[in-house]
């Protein structure tokens, strides 16, 4: 897991607190802002603001007060497209940020299986 937080930072430029809530929602699925603050130990108010960042960065979506990912492939294809929008690199093909998205869509599917 360690790994995949350090490519999260490395190549989606996630903050620390950033990776471990993607991370957290990733394991454990739809969750409501007060459960993520308490199982992280962050306030509420820096929760929210982290999930307004991951929303931006289009890897979260919020339905009827909790939060949760897209398919993990989904939401890093997704968040390295935006990235390039940002930062005016052209969008195509990265297969590190491939490998990133299949070791999260392992990861996401053990959660589901346990």
């Amino acid at each position: 897991m360690d790994t995949i937080k350090a490519e999260l930072l490395s190549k989606i430029n996630l903050s620390d607190m950033e990776a471990q809530i993607f991370l957290y929602l990733i394991t454990n699925g739809k969750t409501p802002l007060a459960k993520i603050s308490i199982a992280l130990n962050f306030t509420l108010e820096k929760t929210a603001v982290l999930l307004s960042s991951l929303i931006e960065k289009g890897l979260l979506m919020e339905l009827s007060g909790e939060y949760q990912t897209f398919h993990p492939k989904f939401s890093i294809i997704n968040a390295y497209r935006l990235q390039c929008q940002r930062t005016g690199i052209v969008f195509k093909k990265n297969v590190q940020i491939d490998n990133l998205a299949t070791s999260l869509e392992r990861l996401h599917e053990s959660a589901r299986t346990k």
